[in-house]
């Protein structure tokens, strides 16, 4: 792959003959040969291709979520491509995603030490968390609860509802029937929003 200037092109970008320009975001343009895949329909290709998909189909009601976490409109697709990595068991076309292994956010805000989640009566849920503070956590930091219905591909995301010194919050599932399962999350954000901890399976309800 080469790197260059060009006073006489200017930005380029395409293919030309066997190689192909691109300009990166920051400006400079490199220039790589071109390759045809050899054979676009391999078992290991398809194999990814609908792992993809079926993440995406899988992930794709929480997209507002990960826009908050990730970093904007492209947020789905780091979540889609983390999530393939460590969530996703079985081989195309039965693949199983493990929704106790999805990370929802990440960054250095502390979590709490204990953070737990208990069913009450008429389809409440209270959750409760130590409220120590440690080196990166404040008492004005707030949680975020994130309620996902697999059956209906719902997600429920409770934003800044509490503050870390309240200790705990309470909330209604979002679940029709009763057979309905219902996934939950929780993380913290500065109180500013601007940058978050590490998400935490609540478990599934």
């Amino acid at each position: 792959m080469a790197r260059f200037t060009s006073s006489t092109f200017g930005k380029i970008s395409g293919k030309h003959g066997t190689a192909v320009a691109a300009v990166r975001k920051d400006g400079l343009c490199i220039l790589k040969v071109y390759r045809v895949a050899s054979n676009p329909n391999t078992v290991g290709q398809k194999s990814q291709r609908g792992k993809f998909g079926f993440v995406m189909k899988e992930l794709n009601c929480m997209r507002k979520l990960f826009t908050e976490t990730y970093g904007g409109q492209y947020g789905i697709n780091k979540a889609v491509s983390q999530a393939m990595k460590t969530c996703v068991t079985g081989e195309f076309p039965d693949f199983k995603l493990h929704y106790n292994l999805l990370v929802l956010s990440g960054g250095n805000v502390d979590l709490p030490q204990k953070i737990t989640a208990d069913s009450l009566p008429h389809n409440r849920m209270i959750i409760n968390w130590d409220s120590t503070l440690f080196s990166q956590s404040h008492s004005d930091d707030v949680i975020n609860i994130v309620f996902l219905n697999h059956s209906i591909r719902h997600m429920a995301f409770h934003q800044c509802v509490a503050a870390r010194n309240q200790g705990s919050f309470e909330t209604t599932l979002p679940r029709l029937n009763t057979t309905d399962k219902i996934h939950g999350w929780a993380y913290f954000s500065l109180a500013n929003n601007r940058e978050n901890s590490k998400s935490i399976y609540l478990g599934e309800f």
